[in-house]
């Protein structure tokens, strides 16, 4: 009896051994499958009952396996729609892991900063090699909200500046500790416009303040009790009139570049022939004493169809080409104003050449800046502004078209003015 008893207790005990057994595996392959994110379904086991609390564990677990996918799946579709939000974006996006090391980069930063290779992998510090960037960062670590900041990056020889925002996000995985996403835009232009907008205010009020000193100061002289003589006299009032004459040209041209530039439809084009405008050309400079019309010559194709443009500024661009040849080249012969065809026709370009002394090279890159002029001196003498040139530019980019000039020093100069058929 005592050798079946002991025979039966082994039994029993090797039973739950087993039982035990199974069930740290059964646990272990559980955990495993949370680990690794797979579904993992428990199998019936003849050590195991029904009425056993593993196998009502079982039907739990098939419940939250089931949500664990459902949200895994969701978490998956809402980092593929993140990252192709970030993809799709204009300005660069970046995001780095804890390490600084780049986990994604969208297509605009590939093209930014490297120069149209893939920057993925990289580290940040070797990519863009800004002290502003990484004190941003820092701070984020810190648990500070960094402002925007500015940065200069060279690209393609010449320097950018960039305004970059940055965050911490939550973990995209559980291995990472911290995510951070950098965003990048280009402002370059805009500073650019900014200096120049301050530097055309610092230009006009000198500008401006010239004119009215000089009217100013004669004035007082001939208000005051004095001897003058009748020529002092009538050269204080030739001066007088002389910069009035200046003044109003002056605030002429400031009006007519805020309109082309502050307008969000500076001009009205019609249906018009270039070779017409150039017929009457001369209505528009016979109050321009300076300008000899003798030395005009034309050379003039004929359109048998009409382009789109504004007759009116059209005509103020062309005479602000050739009062500019009047006022700068020097000592010339003649000017040519000539017109052809381009593009199978459908450009016309007008050109005003002038066989005078020529542009350097390195005031030739700056002549359609505003206010720039070449010699201040004769622009003073000629009643130049410094904004005839600019006045072109702007009104043949509001037709689509553009200007260009062309100078060799002896040579002369030509500047090319073309419009596209239709705006």
């Amino acid at each position: 009896m005592l050798p079946s008893l002991t025979f039966f207790l082994g039994l029993l005990a090797a039973y739950f051994w087993l039982q035990k057994r199974h069930s740290r595996t059964l646990l272990n392959n559980v955990i495993d499958s949370i680990k690794s994110g797979r579904n993992f379904i428990l199998e019936k086991s003849p050590f195991l009952s029904l009425d056993l609390p593993i196998n009502e564990m079982q039907l739990v677990l098939d419940e939250n396996f089931e949500k664990i996918s459902k949200l895994q799946d969701e978490r998956k579709n809402r980092i593929h729609a993140f990252n192709e939000i970030l993809g799709g974006m204009v300005n660069g996006a970046l995001i780095l892991d804890a390490n600084h090391r780049i986990t994604f980069s969208n297509t605009s930063c590939n093209k930014i900063f490297g120069r149209g290779s893939e920057i993925k992998g990289r580290r940040l510090e070797a990519v863009i090699e800004s002290i502003e960037v990484l004190e941003a960062l820092a701070k984020i670590s810190r648990g500070e909200q960094p402002n925007l900041i500015e940065f200069k990056f060279k690209l393609n020889g010449t320097i950018s500046i960039f305004e970059m925002s940055a965050a911490l996000l939550s973990k995209i995985s559980v291995s990472e500790k911290e995510v951070y996403l950098l965003l990048f835009r280009d402002i370059t232009e805009i500073r650019q416009a900014e200096i120049m907008r301050k530097d055309f205010v610092a230009n006009a009020s000198h500008e401006l303040r010239t004119p009215i000193t000089m009217i100013k100061g004669f004035s007082e002289t001939l208000l005051e009790p004095s001897e003058l003589n009748e020529k002092y006299r009538r050269d204080f009032i030739n001066k007088i009139f002389k910069n009035s004459i200046r003044l109003q040209t002056l605030v002429d041209d400031l009006l007519s570049l805020s309109e082309l530039e502050g307008s969000q439809q500076p001009i009205s084009p019609t249906t018009n022939k270039l070779c017409d405008i150039l017929k009457g050309i001369d209505i528009y400079l016979q109050d321009k004493p300076h300008i000899d019309t003798n030395k005009i010559k034309f050379d003039i194709v004929e359109e048998e169809e009409g382009f789109l443009f504004d007759a009116i500024k059209v005509a103020l661009a062309i005479g602000n080409l050739i009062d500019n040849a009047f006022k700068y080249a020097g000592d010339f012969k003649k000017v040519l104003i000539s017109t052809k065809f381009e593009d199978q026709g459908k450009v016309i370009t007008c050109s005003v050449r002038d066989d005078g002394n020529g542009i350097p090279e390195p005031d030739l890159k700056r002549i359609f800046e505003r206010f720039y002029v070449v010699d201040k001196g004769r622009s003073r003498e000629k009643g130049g502004t410094g904004l005839g040139l600019s006045i072109v530019k702007h009104i043949a980019e509001a037709h689509g078209g553009y200007v260009s000039a062309e100078s060799e020093l002896g040579k002369g100069s030509v500047f090319n003015f073309s419009l596209p058929r239709f705006p």
